[in-house]
């Protein structure tokens, strides 16, 4: 199979993690408080030219928010991280207190964190490359254990 545009991989599995409402209701509580501001300081018409304003930059928050996971046939992708999976070893799913004590107390600088705040759970890979000095990926996750089946099914299909 290319790699490329040319060929779509087959994803084996895919996640997408979107903001909850309630993230998105705050945003929408601030920029209408900014609104008011101006309004206050100026005129109508530069409070509605703010809130416009504010508002179309709302698409463009909810994509970078969202955070997609995809396990392909032979690569982990999260957002735009990527790695080969004969690279990865031993991935484990977290429960609240172990995902929430990796990302805190527990927290190792050279590790790879693609997480979100509003998420509970998620997973711990490790690295498997004398090369590279990343120890371990912490992916937050909603759906952990059909993450962590999908990466051991295709790291054992892979060729080391």
């Amino acid at each position: 199979m290319k790699n490329g545009s040319t060929f779509e991989r087959r994803k084996t599995f895919k996640e997408v993690l979107n903001p909850p409402l309630s993230w998105i209701s705050f945003i929408l509580f601030m920029y209408f408080s900014i609104a008011v501001a101006v309004w206050a300081a100026f005129e109508m018409v530069q409070a509605l030219v703010t809130m416009a304003t504010l508002l179309a930059t709302l698409p463009y928050l909810w994509l970078k928010l969202r955070m997609v996971i995809s396990v392909d046939e032979n690569e982990l992708r999260v957002d735009r991280a990527h790695i080969e999976l004969k690279y990865l070893k031993n991935p484990i799913a977290l429960d609240a207190t172990d995902y929430r004590q990796l990302r805190t107390v527990k927290f190792d600088a050279r590790s790879f964190h693609a997480t979100r705040p509003w998420l509970k759970t998620g997973i711990q890979v490790f690295v498997n490359d004398e090369r590279d000095k990343t120890n371990y990926w912490l992916i937050g996750s909603k759906n952990c254990e059909a993450l962590v089946e999908n990466l051991i099914k295709r790291s054992r299909d892979i060729p080391q």
